[in-house]
């Protein structure tokens, strides 16, 4: 199955036979996360000329601006061309900083990007945001670059483990809160994942063919996210980005809730979601002097942040508005009630 995004001019693909959608010539080459080369080495023997890979070990510390040095190298090496296509296989962490390295490498190459992780198929390789981590500041470097085409190939996810997969059900469970998603409705029937990634995929490039460059209507796709950059970013990204929205988006209701945007009743409904799926409640306690000593700091690094914060808050269960403020210790306060005992 296919179908087309005609303002973004991506295809996003479905299909079980990913390398039947190259051409495995000698002009494509490939960024590919370590782990999914390790598992899925026949996959990648036809390719005749080894060399034209780039095997890369996909962390958020590696997801900097020393391995982007190395991609383009690389992509230098192989004589790499504007008309080339730059293939980017693995989670998340690999499909950003491989989309960026295309963006940039000679001013903008084709690309293709196959997510492997649940997170990548409904998240990050939708829309075309691109990034690597700056002075730890998560995507603080980037441009919007949507690739020609996205392959969606859901075996990827009998091999990944739990705590990532729960990571890409938190985004899932995020969207499930746009009032133009169906995802909620569906979501009762967990083994159906292929319709599961097929919704949450509608569900965003509806709001990003609206709004590529993230000025208005797509900050919506950023619940608990303000919050949650706040957390990854004291731990050294020793929180997971799921752990960290999933208690971003917690935060989130109890900052609208302490507003008085939504009543309790709408609270006990949100936070009802989240416990459905048994999502992140808390952070170690051992992070809170971290969270106090810098997140205000944080917080003014945010890249969505202009003169003030942009918050996402609830105005009901299934309904979310753009919230600014330059009150950063609320936020820190809000969020500090999420420690565990």
């Amino acid at each position: 199955m296919k179908f087309i995004n005609e303002h973004l001019n991506t295809e996003i693909v479905f299909d079980k036979n990913m390398l039947t959608e190259f051409d495995l010539n000698d002009t494509d080459v490939f960024i590919i996360d370590s782990n999914v080369f390790r598992l899925y080495k026949n996959l990648f023997k036809p390719i005749k000329d080894q060399s034209r890979i780039f095997i890369y070990e996909a962390n958020e510390h590696a997801k900097n601006n020393d391995s982007l040095k190395k991609i383009y190298k690389f992509l230098n090496t192989n004589n790499v061309k504007r008309n080339n296509i730059i293939i980017g296989i693995g989670g998340g962490i690999t499909t950003d900083i491989a989309a960026f390295a295309a963006s940039t490498f000679k001013r903008g190459c084709r690309l293709i990007l196959v997510p492997t992780t649940l997170l990548g198929m409904v998240d990050a390789s939708i829309g075309g945001k691109t990034g690597i981590n700056f002075e730890n500041i998560k995507n603080g470097i980037g441009s919007f670059y949507p690739a020609e085409k996205v392959i969606i190939n859901s075996d990827f996810l009998k091999t990944q483990i739990k705590a990532d997969y729960k990571d890409g059900l938190v985004e899932i469970i995020k969207m499930s809160f746009l009032s133009h998603s169906n995802l909620y409705k569906i979501l009762y029937d967990e083994q159906n994942i292929e319709e599961i990634i097929k919704e949450a995929i509608r569900t965003k490039l509806e709001l990003c063919q609206k709004d590529l460059h993230d000025k208005s209507s797509r900050r919506l796709l950023n619940l608990g996210h303000t919050f949650g950059h706040v957390l990854e970013s004291i731990s050294n990204y020793e929180i997971s980005h799921g752990t960290a929205v999933a208690i971003g988006i917690r935060a989130a209701s109890r900052f609208s809730l302490q507003k008085r945007f939504i009543d309790d009743k709408a609270y006990i409904n949100i936070i009802s979601r989240m416990n459905k799926y048994e999502l992140p409640k808390s952070f170690s306690r051992k992070y809170l002097a971290l969270l106090l000593e810098q997140g205000i700091s944080k917080l003014k690094q945010d890249k969505k942040a202009d003169d003030k914060i942009n918050l996402i808050l609830f105005k009901d269960l299934d309904e979310l508005f753009i919230f600014q403020t330059d009150k950063y210790k609320e936020i820190i306060n809000t969020l500090k009630e999420f420690t565990d005992v």
